[in-house]
């Protein structure tokens, strides 16, 4: 064999070999971030739950049972003794001591949203509680409630209450079984209610 054909030989066999090398060889990747041992990734941005806001809900007052009497307002207050509030109506403002007796049940209950004169009624217990309770969302600064239990018969003032701004009061009467009536004055009031109880058994 001539010398430039064994060259010839030689060259082509380099060109295979490095060509088989280029495309065995497999491509570059890109190299994986790895965390350090113990440390651990923080997002770059952080998103801050917005809170949701609701309403209040409105609390309105629970009625007695049904089988409670009712008590509503006259329109014959002129015949009765009392017609008006006495103006020293601020030692009404505290509830009385602590009912003394076991249990109450529910005699009857006046419902309003504003002022007037009750009719008369008559309570079948010689000791009872008269619970009145102010409910105002609106303008609860602005709220007033004054009330007295008057003796149809003598016009003596039995009991008040007097309630600034939403609350109840409680006030133990002594009175016997008599006629009695309400005078109430409510001012910025979304509703009230005057529960009368009397104990389980009747004294």
């Amino acid at each position: 064999m001539e010398r430039g054909d064994l060259a010839a030989v030689l060259i082509g066999l380099t060109l295979v070999i490095v060509l088989t090398v280029i495309l065995s060889t497999p491509p570059p990747s890109t190299p994986l971030a790895l965390n350090p041992v113990g440390t651990t990734q923080v997002p770059t941005t952080l998103t801050t739950p917005v809170p949701e806001t609701t309403e209040p809900p409105t609390v309105l007052p629970t009625p007695p049972p049904a089988t409670t009497k009712r008590i509503f307002y006259t329109g014959n207050y002129y015949l009765l003794p009392v017609r008006y509030l006495p103006s020293d109506m601020g030692r009404y403002g505290f509830s009385d001591v602590e009912w003394q007796y076991n249990s109450s049940v529910p005699f009857a209950f006046v419902e309003e949203n504003h002022g007037g004169i009750t009719e008369s009624f008559t309570v079948p217990s010689s000791v009872w509680r008269v619970i009145s309770t102010l409910y105002s969302v609106k303008t609860p600064e602005n709220a007033r409630f004054r009330m007295i239990l008057v003796d149809e018969q003598s016009g003596r003032v039995l009991e008040g209450a007097e309630i600034r701004f939403p609350g109840s009061v409680t006030k133990t009467v002594v009175a016997g079984k008599r006629p009695v009536y309400m005078i109430i004055e409510a001012e910025n009031v979304d509703r009230f209610i005057i529960t009368i109880e009397t104990p389980s058994v009747f004294p």
